[in-house]
């Protein structure tokens, strides 16, 4: 049984001003209360730029940490990487940190554990058990989903609501130069996808 488990989320996401960046978190300041927030690239984060991170809580027996990530499309596949045995909240960060989803999800889909095994800290066997945890489960769109906060807070309740990856594709192409409010998007993106 995978050490690592799924706490009652506390936070979806941050919206804050990073106050500094370290080896494999950055601390992200909302309201005067800095976050410490484990992510896979921290050196994408620009000390005092306003920032919004996608947020998971996981608990261990001797921690409890915050994992952050820019969009939400790497925030699931994280979620997808833990859940596989054997896969631990920094080995999925550092997967994450080669920026290959396409090609993570396209050796998962066929198979290829030779691949996998290019991702730091995995082996053929742990190759072997993400295929087999996670073949026909992980759905990683081509394109970041999120573009501006209106769209992306609209996208993220379309998400509740149970629309899937290629519903939320098709609202962002079609309200990605928008500068509607969110009720306007999700009202119209509902009409657009019941059509």
């Amino acid at each position: 049984m995978n050490q690592y488990k799924e706490v009652m989320k506390v936070y979806a996401y941050l919206k804050g001003t990073v106050a500094y960046s370290a080896k494999d978190f950055v601390v992200i300041e909302v309201a005067d209360i800095g976050y410490k927030v484990y992510t896979a690239n921290p050196y994408e984060f620009r000390k005092d730029e306003a920032t919004q991170v996608f947020t998971h809580q996981v608990v261990s027996e001797n921690d409890l940490s915050l994992y952050g990530f820019k969009t939400l499309e790497e925030h699931d596949l994280f979620i997808n990487l833990i859940s596989a045995r054997g896969i631990g909240p920094k080995t999925a960060c550092a997967i994450l940190a080669m920026k290959d989803m396409s090609g993570l999800r396209h050796a998962i889909e066929n198979g290829d554990a030779k691949y996998l095994c290019k991702f730091p800290k995995i082996g053929p066997k742990t190759a072997q058990q993400i295929i087999l945890d996670l073949k026909g489960k992980l759905v990683v769109p081509d394109v970041a989903i999120f573009v501006n906060n209106s769209l992306s807070e609209a996208l993220e309740a379309l998400q509740a609501l149970g629309y899937g990856d290629k519903e939320l594709t098709k609202v962002k192409n079609a309200f990605k130069d928008t500068d509607a409010s969110v009720d306007e998007i999700i009202k119209k993106g509902l009409q657009l996808l019941v059509k």
